[in-house]
């Protein structure tokens, strides 16, 4: 409990034709962290041995394969969007989530089953998927000519005289309305003045024109307009007026939005039918997809494939049983201790209730293998320092409520939800209790209740040196735990002299000054020398920095004062505020309401906020700092996890 879960190494040597099998027994259990031959395999004790084992072909179909499902799910959710929770209703109150019942589906079978769906719903959605493609440009190019028919709506012209005939050109077009006199000097110049140029205004000071040019004069008019600020409105296969067209445009854009409707409705119909079969089978080819690529960890020989990992100490029997279970004793299996190495990975090991705590722990850094896992002792000490300095408890009520919330709601179907809503539950109990005891309901509001001014032991805005004094005690005793632990994590693992150099001065330093206050000067001075000489030796030139280290660790706990008063100086201040509200009427009633409750929730989540990340700082850079090992490897082994399917 006080250390990661002890492994073994497992060290597997199975015939080819059972690689399948036992990567896939191996998967069931979800006991073994597989580690890399490639390492190995440079050694040139080994390299004339072993040999990586060959890529898996299956690999890159089941790939595509998941593209494939990936695609067509994602045109559902385009055409038939599945609900999406908000945050809060994710937290506090989400649906519970579809579950498939589903036999075990894998290797050729699976492969073969997502081709025939895949093949089926292609034929179903193409036809359907490229009518909507094909309306989605005709709307776009509709919508273009929509705006530039918008443009020449002033003009009084039939739009089929647009173009070219036999002798004259006709073109429409846009100019800066300054612009318009150097274009009609220039048409003279390149027409020999046999040219019409009319113009209308619209919007954004320009003009929209209409050009008549003589046809073999045509390229050469254009070609210099291009160069000037004249633009072409290229308008085709329009009829009529302006006004005519545009209608004209619109009906066919609603016959486009009714074709569009129909064929959606069709991939609605066809995404209702096949989405969850497609979740399915993207489960399936997620697990043999890591199936198929843990074997690149592998090595081989001629006819029998090496595999090595790690397993948690108790689940080792089993697991050497199934394997040669699975192989039919076809393969050799060996269990050993890890010994003195270093890559060991780690997995947390804990009573259930401390567990959840684990999520505190692992944001630190998961501890080194032979480390200390010091999650026992955080959970006491981090539940007191939240409460002390969130000291109200009313707010530890609020605090209580919101953790059971988050355990009844997503915490039923998230682990880390779930954690979170037992801390935060925790936390607020232990703050009920500390806010009862220093009269902290809503910042002395509920102390006119005689019951509730009964319970009241300690007012920390009365006897502020006496909390402060109690902060630098819990400090003192926090580092001091630090400290033990640290001597005793060296003598388990027989590192004496680091044991005897490290924290060991600090130990003794302390009743060498409690028996000099008490008058023993001479069993005092003894401790102190023992100390010092501890230190000395210990830390060499290092020593003065370690001194004040440690006081100043010491005195970092006086933020517990700090922050349980600043909790309920604010409090209080909101009770006056609201106060001075209610004895001037009845809008002043309301608005009293309306401070009181805004004024003590922005209390309770800004000093939670500060509770929660100054309590943890105290563990982190006070505490962990004695003794704590950071930097494992996590343990993750090979594993099948599903999140709809519900294998029968």
């Amino acid at each position: 409990m006080l250390r990661p879960a002890r492994m073994k190494r497992i060290q597997i040597l199975v015939l080819e034709g059972f690689r399948y099998e036992t990567t896939k027994r191996l998967q069931e259990l979800g006991a073994v962290h597989l580690t890399d031959y490639s390492e190995r395999l440079s050694d040139p004790n080994w390299k004339d041995l072993l040999r990586p084992y060959p890529f898996s072909p299956n690999i890159r179909k089941i790939a595509t394969q998941n593209i494939t499902v990936n695609r067509f799910l994602d045109l559902f959710e385009r055409y038939d969007p599945e609900p999406k929770e908000g945050f809060l209703r994710g937290i506090f109150a989400p649906l519970p989530p579809k579950k498939l019942e589903s036999r075990q589906i894998y290797g050729k079978e699976l492969v073969d089953n997502v081709d025939d769906i895949v093949g089926r719903i292609e034929g179903e959605v193409e036809g359907p998927f490229r009518e909507i493609e094909r309306i989605e440009e005709e709307v776009v190019e509709l919508e273009r000519i929509k705006g530039l028919l918008d443009l020449i709506l002033s003009l009084d012209i039939d739009l089929r005289d647009i173009g070219e005939s036999d002798f004259l050109c006709i073109f429409l077009g846009i100019i800066p309305k300054e612009e318009v006199d150097n274009v009609r000097e220039r048409l003279k110049d390149l027409t020999e003045d046999r040219f019409y140029l009319g113009a209308r205004e619209t919007s954004g000071n320009r003009l929209v024109t209409i050009l008549i040019c003589l046809k073999e004069q045509a390229s050469l008019v254009l070609a210099n307009l291009r160069r000037m600020s004249w633009e072409r409105i290229e308008i085709e296969g329009q009829q009529g007026k302006p006004k005519e067209a545009i209608d004209s445009v619109n009906k066919r854009l609603m016959v486009l939005g009714e074709g569009r409707i129909r064929n959606e409705a069709i991939i609605v119909d066809i995404a209702k039918r096949w989405r969850y079969e497609l979740k399915k089978y993207q489960e399936f080819l997620m697990i043999e997809k890591q199936r198929e690529e843990s074997q690149n960890r592998f090595a081989k020989m001629e006819h029998v494939v090496a595999i090595e990992g790690w397993v948690p100490g108790h689940s080792a029997a089993q697991v050497a049983q199934e394997i040669r279970e699975v192989s039919r004793e076809a393969c050799v299996v060996e269990v050993s201790d890890p010994g003195e190495r270093d890559d060991v990975p780690v997995q947390l090991r804990n009573p259930k209730f401390v567990s959840n705590f684990e999520l505190l722990t692992r944001l630190y850094g998961l501890p080194a293998y032979n480390g200390v896992d010091p999650t026992l002792f955080l959970v006491p000490g981090f539940l007191l320092f939240f409460s002390i300095m969130l000291t109200d408890a009313m707010y530890g009520i609020i605090a209580l409520v919101l953790g059971l919330l988050l355990m009844r709601g997503g915490g039923r179907y998230n682990q880390t939800i779930r954690d979170g809503g037992i801390i935060l539950s925790s936390a607020g109990a232990t703050t009920i209790i500390i806010g009862a005891l220093s009269g902290g309901w809503f910042g002395g509001f509920g102390l006119k209740l005689p019951p509730l001014a009964a319970i009241q032991v300690f007012d920390p805005m009365v006897q502020v040196t006496t909390f402060l004094l109690i902060a630098l005690i819990i400090g003192l005793i926090h580092v001091n735990i630090g400290a033990v632990i640290n001597v005793w994590d060296n003598l388990k693992r027989c590192q004496r002299w680091k044991a005897i150099s490290e924290n060991l001065w600090f130990l003794f330093v302390q009743p060498g000054l409690f028996f000099l206050f008490i008058g023993y000067k001479s069993v005092g001075l003894t401790f102190i020398v023992i100390s010092l000489i501890l230190l000395l030796v210990g830390h060499k030139a290092m020593a003065m920095f370690q001194v004040t280290g440690f006081m100043g660790d010491i005195l970092s706990y006086a933020r517990l004062m700090a922050l349980g008063l600043c909790t309920t100086g604010i409090a209080m201040t909101v009770n006056v505020l609201s106060g001075m509200l209610y004895t001037v009427g009845p809008i002043g009633i309301i608005l009293a309401g309306i401070i009181f409750f805004i004024g003590h929730i922005f209390n309770f989540v800004i000093n939670a906020m500060g509770s929660f990340v100054h309590g943890l700082r105290l563990h982190y850079v006070e505490f962990f700092t004695k003794f704590y090992q950071s930097g494992g490897t996590e343990f993750t082994p090979l594993e099948m996890s599903f999140e709809i399917v519900e294998i029968k």
